[in-house]
């Protein structure tokens, strides 16, 4: 799938990997629809993609959490467009705290975010994805998925039910030639590194992403609409020796 002319939506789509993935796209002539919850934020991203030469994006303030914002969200869309070719679910959130530091509301608001999120966003744009001739749901999901940390479990947990939504759902989807890929990075230099308490997990400057690069990757699952990719799937082998040594 050639992105040019293609219209995808990128939740997050206001800082880090989201903003990077949202650029690339404008670049390569993509009719790219910015989500995020943030009107300033939205507001700076399209500007930047204005003066490299993307098209113009729609941007829409919405907290994919809320079901109620989603559906609007998804309205405005169908209002401008009569299908969408990709849905990035990128919106994320961590906090990395023991359990008995982690409050139920600190626990709620990941699965959330993480998880009813893209859950969300799915559902509500799945009408317009069917309209598409070669419809795509690109969940970004996390090595913290295939293996655990202290402070990190209800984080891995989220990227856990993901990564099994993301499974289901892709077999749900054959019949309407919908494909469902899950992207799997590591730790990346954005501003979501290190959110949280101040103990946050803090990961080695060797196992960090740049996000340019995970972009990249991303276009390319894009293009060839892939199932699951890993950015570098040595640092899964490292992070699971790390546990062992645990």
């Amino acid at each position: 799938m050639n992105p040019a002319n293609r219209t995808i939506v990128v939740t997050g789509a206001s800082r880090g990997l989201g903003r990077e993935i949202a650029v690339r796209m404008a670049r390569k002539g993509a009719n790219v629809i910015l989500v995020a919850r943030s009107r300033d934020l939205l507001e700076q991203v399209r500007q930047e993609m204005e003066q490299a030469g993307g098209s113009v994006p729609m941007t829409i303030v919405c907290d994919v959490s809320r079901e109620g914002e989603v559906q609007s969200m998804a309205g405005a869309i169908g209002s401008r467009y009569d299908h969408i070719d990709v849905l990035i679910n990128n919106a994320g959130i961590g906090i990395y705290k023991p359990l008995e530091e982690m409050t139920p509301e600190e626990m709620g608001r990941q699965f959330e975010v993480n998880m009813h999120g893209p859950f969300h966003c799915s559902k509500a744009l799945l009408p317009l994805l069917k309209k598409s001739d070669a419809g795509y749901i690109l969940n970004v999901g996390s090595l913290f998925s295939k293996t655990a940390f202290a402070k990190s479990s209800v984080y891995s947990a989220t990227k856990f039910a993901l990564a099994g939504f993301t499974q289901g759902l892709r077999q749900e989807m054959k019949g309407h030639r919908i494909k469902v890929g899950l992207f799997l990075p590591g730790s990346m230099n954005t501003s979501f590194q290190g959110r949280g308490d101040e103990k946050a997990i803090k990961a080695p400057k060797l196992l960090i992403v740049d996000p340019a690069r995970a972009a990249a990757a991303m276009e390319k699952m894009i293009m060839k609409r892939k199932r699951e990719v890993y950015m570098y799937r040595w640092i899964l082998w490292v992070m699971k020796l790390k546990a062992l040594a645990a």
